[in-house]
């Protein structure tokens, strides 16, 4: 069944649900990426990007956001793709890859698979741009702490807290997807913000970044929700209960020590993400790098 029909179905009918970044991280993800792709990977790229069911889009930074903006209706359409925006790797309990990842139904188990189909020439252009389309949220997605730890807590959905400022009590989760964007955006444009990012870190950090894979991506978020999420948290005992009753305000400490970590965070994501689709659809460009 086609993505439109399904939407509205889905929206009227399932509850809502936390999107890793918001759609302000996903978008300078895209942006970042955008610029960092070869002109034949960009042509290639926007090609896919026409093909997609719900109507064409225009450009990376919408099309990072997609998986979220039909995640309900992807969740009836692809059986188990809710589970695919992040790992479930327990903060403090001990599991294996197998438990916390089971069936293979988990970010860094569906990045080389999706990495796969997109470099599969022979495959039809729709399930190519649905390869493209999982493998760039994904990337993105997998760079928010939050989405690579649980401290048996959803990754911070049944922890409340007080933001500074804030009037109503923010699930942990939220904060991390939207307020510490919002901080370390401080007004700026999404397109200016990825430009100062690209020329912050293009030179020397880009290029290093541009390696290994998705386990070791997960690996990296997985120290960064022990040390800057969890870690810094006011009243937080590593596998202590958290009642949902219980609020916590979090510092100005706190959100500016992520804020200052977030820009890091958004451009290894774009950079990765660039560095995928340039591999999968600009091979021998790619190879020379």
């Amino acid at each position: 069944m086609r993505i439109r029909a399904l939407v509205l179905l889905a929206a009227l009918s399932l509850p809502g649900f936390a999107q890793a970044w918001g759609p302000d991280g996903h978008r300078i993800t895209g942006l970042v990426a955008q610029e960092l792709l070869t002109p034949k990977a960009r042509l290639r790229l926007n090609q896919l990007m026409r093909t997609m069911p719900a109507g064409p889009v225009e450009n990376l930074a919408d099309f990072a956001n997609q998986m979220d903006v039909f995640r309900m209706a992807l969740s009836l359409e692809v059986p188990n793709s809710e589970k695919w925006h992040y790992d479930n790797q327990p903060l403090c309990a001990k599991k294996t890859y197998e438990q916390y990842c089971a069936d293979g139904h988990c970010a860094s188990a569906k990045i080389p698979h999706f990495f796969k189909r997109l470099s599969d020439a022979a495959l039809p252009e729709p399930e190519r741009a649905r390869a493209a389309l999982f493998l760039v949220h994904m990337v993105g997605d997998i760079h928010q702490p939050l989405h690579a730890a649980d401290d048996e807590d959803l990754g911070g959905n049944r922890k409340n807290t007080l933001p500074p400022g804030a009037d109503m009590p923010r699930n942990l989760h939220r904060v991390w997807d939207s307020d510490t964007v919002r901080a370390a955006l401080r007004g700026i444009r999404d397109g200016d913000y990825a430009a100062l990012l690209l020329s912050r870190y293009r030179e020397r950090e880009i290029p290093a970044w541009q390696s290994g894979e998705a386990a070791d991506w997960m690996k990296e978020s997985f120290v960064n929700a022990r040390d800057l999420v969890y870690g810094p948290l006011p009243e937080f005992t590593c596998g202590t209960p958290w009642p949902m009753e219980k609020v916590v305000a979090l510092s100005p400490a706190y959100i500016a020590t992520a804020a200052a970590e977030v820009p890091v965070m958004l451009t290894k994501a774009g950079a990765r993400i660039a560095w995928l689709l340039n591999r999968a659809l600009d091979p021998v460009e790619a190879d020379r790098k």
